[in-house]
C-alpha cells in the first residue's frame, strides 16, 4: 500500500515538472526531456484525462526515479490541475511492473 503510494507521488511530480517545463526554453529533468514530460499531462489532468502514450510510458521507464523523489512532497500539484488518482494509476497503465519507489 505504501509503495503504491510513493510511486502515485512520483507521477504526480512528473506532471508537475511537464506544467514546470511549458515556461522554460530547454529542459532535461530527471532523465526526462521537456517533450517526454509533455507527453505525461494529459494522462494525469483533471479535465479530459486520455489514455497515457506510448512516448509517456517509454518515458517513464527511463526516467530517474530518486530525482522524482526529491519533488514527491511538491504542494503545486492541484493548481496544475493534477488529479492524484490519475498519476497513480500511470505505472500499471504504461506496463511498469516494478517501478522504483520513494
Amino acid at each position: 500500500m505504501a509503495s503504491k503510494k510513493v510511486v502515485m507521488m512520483v507521477m504526480m511530480m512528473v506532471v508537475v515538472m511537464a506544467t514546470l517545463a511549458e515556461r522554460s526554453v530547454a529542459i532535461d529533468l530527471c532523465g526526462m526531456t521537456r517533450e517526454e514530460l509533455d507527453e505525461c499531462k494529459p494522462a494525469v489532468s483533471k479535465e479530459n484525462p486520455t489514455e497515457p502514450s506510448t512516448l509517456c510510458c517509454d518515458a517513464l521507464k527511463h526516467a530517474d526515479y530518486s530525482c522524482l523523489c526529491g519533488y514527491k512532497n511538491s504542494p503545486w500539484l492541484g493548481s496544475f490541475g493534477i488529479d492524484p488518482a490519475l498519476a497513480a494509476e500511470l505505472p500499471s497503465k504504461c506496463n511498469i511492473d516494478n517501478a522504483p519507489t520513494c
